[in-house]
């Protein structure tokens, strides 16, 4: 009975000090940014900011609130008592863009030559569109056998793989996609960790030796972050982190 009343004690108490802080998020040139993420990073609540830029969320005191859009460096904001009597202005800067440096490349009918002079990200989607032809992915893998497409759908039509029955039946072809995932898992934990900054996991309250945990982490619970590293999106990388970074801290 006890911890029934204390429990609601501390329900009462805290509802009755929670507040409301209000605020407007804009851009540097005093542009109102709407769908801006809005987290309190000690309750976990999150909302966003409507078509004005305005929010309006629950904090106390002490609360850390932070506001994350794709395109912009992160802001946050230690809320103080004082907070609470006048609306909070948040500016978000824009991130500085990396521009790489463009090289103009000819074809010169040799493959083997224009190999070499494309660059690696480029080579596929050049050569193709210059040639023509399909090329092969940059990965070849033996094909993992599927129930549904490879014996259920080739029944009527009497193909039925034996190759694909044995794969099914042996686990082979479970233990191939189970190895496939892991790979691309452990690709994409490299390209994000090639091009974040310790710093930036440091921000987070991460340390460096706990940084690969963490992107291995959120690949796991959020699978739009994988849909991303392989759409070379890494802004929308960091803004699903802004989520699954709470999840990973109170795991």
């Amino acid at each position: 009975m006890f911890r029934i009343f204390l429990l609601l004690f501390s329900l009462i108490f805290s509802n009755f000090y929670s507040q409301k802080i209000s605020g407007l998020v804009r851009d540097e040139d005093g542009n109102a940014l709407p769908a801006t993420l809005v987290f309190n990073m000690a309750t976990e609540q999150k909302i966003y900011t409507n078509l004005n830029g305005e929010f309006s969320i629950d904090a106390l005191a002490g609360h850390e609130l932070r506001f994350v859009r794709s395109g912009f460096e992160r802001n946050s904001k230690i809320i103080t008592s004082t907070d609470f009597t006048s609306n909070l202005n948040i500016t978000l800067t824009r991130d500085a863009a990396e521009i790489e440096e463009v090289k103009i490349v000819r074809l010169t009918g040799d493959i083997h030559q224009d190999s070499k002079n494309l660059a690696k990200e480029d080579k596929v989607h050049q050569l193709q569109r210059e040639i023509g032809v399909p090329l092969p992915p940059e990965k070849p893998r033996e094909k993992a056998a599927d129930f549904k497409k490879d014996v259920v759908g080739n029944l009527l039509n009497l193909a039925v793989s034996p190759q694909a029955v044995y794969d099914l039946i042996s686990g082979d072809a479970r233990r191939m996609k189970t190895e496939y995932r892991y790979e691309d898992m452990q690709d994409n934990i490299a390209w994000i960790l090639a091009r974040v900054d310790e710093s930036y996991f440091t921000e987070l309250g991460i340390s460096p030796e706990k940084s690969k945990a963490f992107v291995q982490f959120s690949l796991g619970i959020e699978p739009e972050i994988s849909r991303a590293v392989k759409a070379k999106n890494l802004s929308k990388v960091l803004f699903y982190f802004e989520e699954t970074l709470p999840k990973f801290l109170t795991r």
